[in-house]
Parts: C-alpha cells; structure tokens; sequence
C-alpha cells in the first residue's frame, strides 16, 4: 500500500453497554433523534482530525504542495444490503455521512453498493470476516462520473486558493459507518474505491470515521 492510498480510521466512541444501546435506539428501533446527536458526536472528532492534519502538513514543510490546506473533498457511505434496507427502512451509515457532509461542506455521494447480503459479523471470528467481505462490495455504475466530477470541482478549487496549475492531488474520499470492528468492511470498501485513481487522475487517500469503535 503506498503512502496516498492509506486508510486512517477514527472513531467518536467506545462501543460499551450506554453506546450499545444508543444505537440500538437508532439503528434497530429507528428512533430517528439519536442522528443529530451522533453525527455530532462525529463531528468533534473530523474537527479533530481536520486541525491534526493541517498541523502535520505544516510540520513537513508543504511548501512544495503550495501550502494547500487539508481538507475532504467527497463523503461516501458503507451501503447495506437489499434486505437490511427493507428490514430497517433506511441505512444508519448513510444518514451519518449525510448529516456530516452537510456540516463540514462536502458533497456527500453514493459511489458503492453492497452485491450480496452478508450474516451480522459482530458473532464471526477477524479470519471469517475477512473472508466473508470477500466480493461483498462493488462501485455503482455512475460511480466514476461522479467521481470525477468531484475531481475537477476540487482542482479548480485548490487552483484559486494557491494561484498554480499543477494539482497532484490527492483525493481525499471519507468513509462513514455506524461501527469499527476488524475493519474488514472498511478495507473492502477501500479496495473499490483505490480502483478509481486513474479516474481522478491523482492519488486517492481514504480516512474512515466511524461512531464507535468495538
């Protein structure tokens, strides 16, 4: 894995009993007036992680990259399946990332869908996680549209802010999901949307946020 296409994980809470059932109420129950609640719970970490990354862009001396700020340029969501969407009425990850694109100023698009229902992976075992991911996850068809759109939206961007024509990236793509367990879910998400570099014509990075953390 080269140094653009890593992926940092970052997560608002601890997944104990409270939080347990905290998302119990929201996920489960569809008792809608936990979202606001945790998509700031979110938030105070992405402002976290926002300073943090700008502070360390400064430490490295980004001159060469034209001083340019750190920032995301697209927000996507771990998609459920068919039947979780039928079940629940709606995909907890895909609210979050809405409400948190909203508040950092991101357009928040769907790029991934989920090809196969998968078993609730909280009772399998790390190994049988990672197996079961295997092909679970593919890019929508409008995908690199989309993508690379977004693109031209954040070169032309970046090109106002530092005043030069040449953007080497990179594509910052944020991952959202309720819960962090392996990371198998996310590394497979991760591997489709790697896919799409030649598309943006850049390196991809891929930070995943994520309310708790089991």
């Amino acid at each position: 894995m080269n140094e653009r296409s890593f992926i940092l994980n970052r997560s608002a809470v601890t997944y104990d009993t409270q939080m347990r059932e905290w998302l119990a109420q929201y996920k489960y129950r569809g008792n809608e007036r936990y979202a606001p609640l945790l998509i700031e719970m979110m938030l105070r970490v992405y402002t976290l992680l926002h300073r943090e990354a700008n502070i360390h862009l400064g430490n490295k001396g980004s001159r060469n990259s034209g001083n340019i700020p750190w920032s995301i340029h697209a927000v996507t969501s771990v998609p459920v399946s068919g039947e979780r969407l039928q079940e629940r009425g709606f995909n907890q990850a895909e609210v979050l990332a809405q409400g948190l694109a909203l508040r950092i100023k991101a357009p928040c698009v769907r790029l991934l869908e989920r090809r196969r229902h998968t078993d609730k992976q909280s009772f399998k075992s790390r190994m049988d996680r990672l197996k079961d991911m295997e092909g679970v996850f593919g890019a929508l068809q409008d995908a690199p549209d989309v993508l690379w759109s977004i693109s031209r939206q954040a070169v032309e961007h970046t090109r106002s802010q530092v005043g030069t024509s040449r953007i080497k990236g990179p594509f910052r793509i944020l991952l959202v999901d309720d819960i962090y367990t392996t990371g198998s879910t996310i590394n497979a998400c991760a591997q489709v949307l790697r896919r799409y570099e030649s598309t943006v014509e850049m390196p991809i990075e891929i930070y995943s946020l994520t309310w708790a953390r089991s």
